[in-house]
């Protein structure tokens, strides 16, 4: 069968055309890294590209919402432990107050002492950060750091202290109050041992008072407990963090893995296709020269 140059020539410019389209194709997916540049290329790659970039988006989230519990948690267990050195000194306050052979010279002291660590957990409570955020707020949410797993986004002044200490309209009034909604009130056990001992020390405003060292001692006891549960429950927060964050990280890896290895460039592929069909261009482009100068190409 005889082949004609218009066939010859035909076949030569649709050999020139594939092989320019698939050098191009392997030249932008070099120069890009992805392997497809429009969705009809692979729908199906494409569509799981699409998943798995969502996924990376929530990993982001777990992210940030691991920040977030961290840094929360990480002040309210700084400001709890400086509390809880300062219930140590009032402890000592305590077991020095019973000295039955103290002067009312000393027991006042001891008094000015107890109020001035008074004084200084109240400010510690309601202490705020740079950006003038409670570092114990009035309320705080449950937030995902893994999926499957939420935690509080911190440490309420509630659950520390209490009693809301940031809307004071809305405290619990009183230590009744506070005892039945399961928690002490840390800040009026604090005031209630500072009476008793300016009671104890003569101070005029605290005459009347009628607490005795059984009910201070076992008041300040309370108060004790409840902010080191708080800073315990601060610790354990962070530790589940710890581990989200571990989780996170490893499922990102995978995600990131399984995304290059679906719609990232493989180079070694890429650059070896685009060599091929530079060479075949170039095939085609010599024997497409040679029709054009053949006498028998131009004799049709």
């Amino acid at each position: 069968m005889r082949i004609s140059n218009n066939q010859l020539f035909d076949t030569s410019v649709e050999s020139m055309n594939t092989s320019l389209t698939k050098a191009v194709n392997f030249q932008q997916q070099i120069s890009t890294g992805q392997q497809y540049s429009k969705a009809s290329d692979n729908p199906y790659a494409v569509s799981w590209g699409v998943r798995l970039s969502f996924d990376k988006n929530r990993l982001t989230m777990y992210s940030n919402n691991q920040n977030s519990v961290t840094a929360s948690m990480d002040n309210a267990s700084t400001q709890l432990g400086n509390m809880i050195d300062e219930m140590n000194q009032l402890t000592s306050v305590s077991v020095q107050a019973q000295n039955g052979s103290l002067t009312p010279s000393a027991l006042n002291a001891l008094y000015q002492q107890a109020k001035q660590i008074a004084t200084t957990i109240q400010g510690q409570s309601t202490a705020k950060d740079a950006s003038g955020n409670p570092y114990f707020p009035s309320t705080i949410n449950s937030v995902q750091i893994e999926p499957g797993v939420s935690v509080d986004s911190g440490i309420n002044t509630t659950n520390a202290f209490g009693k809301d200490l940031n809307s004071p309209g809305i405290n619990l009034a009183s230590a009744t109050e506070a005892a039945a909604a399961g928690k002490t009130d840390v800040l009026a056990k604090i005031n209630q041992f500072v009476a008793f001992l300016g009671h104890k020390a003569g101070v005029p405003d605290f005459a009347n008072n009628t607490s005795t060292l059984s009910d201070v001692s076992t008041g300040l006891t309370s108060a004790y407990n409840q902010l080191q549960d708080a800073q315990t429950h601060s610790g354990l927060v962070g530790s589940l963090v710890s581990q989200a964050s571990s989780a996170v990280n490893s499922l990102g890896t995978q995600l990131a893995s399984t995304t290059s290895t679906l719609l990232d460039t493989d180079m070694a592929a890429a650059t070896a296709g685009f060599t091929k069909e530079q060479s075949l261009l170039n095939a085609a482009q010599s024997l497409f020269g040679k029709l054009e100068s053949s006498n028998l190409f131009s004799n049709m």
